[in-house]
């Protein structure tokens, strides 16, 4: 059975589900140490994935009959970019711009190009618009990115109707709200790219509360979510990176719990970067079932990752962040009172998984978390003595 979303409820909020997020979506080639993906945006969509990390730079490519220079806007996995400016035929566009070109750094250190924008756009929007899966929404969320303003006409260009263009707090919209489009989300350095309105027709301002530390808006016009990847770059064996994993994940969605104390410089002890309190219940959650490294086999880590006996990792992960939560920022987010009237329940929860190699096995074991969400917003509900409010 295909997974859909919709089958939780349409009027689920986006805050309320669990969905797995495909990390480096779009790198589905390249060498073993670069290539974190095997089906490309369509197939992922298929298997269940609904939220996309994408990272896209402009690459020279071989020009036409002319022999004129053009380039294309791709995916890419690497440690750096190489980038000048030049004027050449963006393929994307069929127009002849001044744009942004880069070479990727790290040859060998997990550097690759990947799909296509264009192939991306076009597998996106053939998702939502099939029959089979006509109440789905996908999320494309583009960071680390060059050449902005060019991401975003080519979006435009190709999803066209499709394009998410209804504004508002993303968090707490119904999946119904979503329903048969794509929202394509620009980080705050990226969404800040595009200085006039026009550039930002159709682009979903998405923002980081972790880093640096924010506090959630209630009036936000984007996504706000919690979340961090990463692990040290090093050569450390399979075990060694697994709980490596697992800890700096719980660390950080603990301090979704907790907050971020502010940071000070070592000798005046002024604030250098002011911290926040816990994440509101409202914030979506992101954790990470995945490892870094430059120099060992992703996909072989990666199928360790999710053999039985250590998949119970990534499920002690997404317990952590919702028992942390309960424990210590539970009275402080909870009015008992307005649950009695027949309010609902809402916790601050890691929303979306991220993973490498998406497939339908995986994607269904994150589906099921949805249940396991279910069961414990039911326990917290009758340990309050609220009646029916869970959701």
């Amino acid at each position: 059975m295909p997974i859909k979303y919709s089958d939780l409820g349409s009027d689920r909020q986006l805050n309320e589900i669990v969905m797995a997020g495909s990390h480096d979506a779009a790198i589905t080639s390249g060498p073993a140490n670069a290539q974190t993906q095997s089906l490309d945006i369509l197939g992922q969509a298929r298997a269940g994935v609904r939220f996309f990390d994408v990272r896209v730079a402009a690459q020279t490519v071989p020009g036409g009959a002319s022999g004129a220079k053009e380039a294309q806007l791709r995916a890419f996995h690497a440690p750096g970019l190489n980038t000048d400016t030049k004027t050449r035929q963006l393929k994307d566009l069929g127009q002849t711009v001044a744009l942004e070109r880069s070479k990727l750094k790290g040859e060998g250190m997990g550097a690759a190009w990947g799909m296509g924008l264009t192939k991306i756009l076009e597998d996106a929007k053939k998702f939502v618009e099939s029959a089979e899966f006509a109440g789905e929404f996908l999320i494309l969320k583009f960071d680390k990115c060059t050449n902005w303003g060019l991401i975003a006409d080519t979006c435009r260009s190709v999803l066209g109707k499709k394009i998410y263009g209804g504004g508002g707090n993303l968090n707490t919209k119904a999946l119904s709200d979503l329903a048969g489009t794509v929202v394509v989300g620009f980080m705050t350095g990226g969404y800040s790219e595009l200085k006039q309105p026009a550039q930002r027709v159709g682009i979903t301002h998405i923002k980081n509360l972790y880093k640096p530390p924010a506090g959630y808006d209630g009036s936000f016009d984007g996504l706000q979510y919690w979340g961090a990847g990463g692990t040290a770059l090093n050569n450390s064996g399979f075990d060694s990176k697994i709980q490596e994993n697992i800890a700096t994940q719980k660390g950080i969605l603990k301090k979704a719990a907790l907050g971020i104390a502010d940071k000070k410089t070592r000798f005046r002890r002024k604030v250098k970067t002011p911290g926040c309190s816990a994440a509101d219940p409202n914030a979506v959650g992101m954790m990470y079932w995945t490892t870094t490294g430059v120099f060992k086999n992703i996909k072989d880590r990666n199928d360790q990752m999710w053999e039985k006996q250590n998949l119970g990792g990534m499920d002690t992960i997404w317990r952590a962040g919702f028992q942390d939560y309960i424990d210590n920022a539970l009275p402080a987010n909870v009015d008992a009172c307005a649950f009695s009237s027949g309010g609902m329940l809402k916790l601050f929860m890691p929303n979306i998984v991220m993973i490498d190699f998406a497939d339908p096995d995986k994607c269904e074991h994150i589906y099921g978390l949805n249940v396991i969400a279910a069961a414990e917003l039911v326990k917290i509900c009758q340990k309050l003595d609220l009646v029916g409010a869970a959701r």
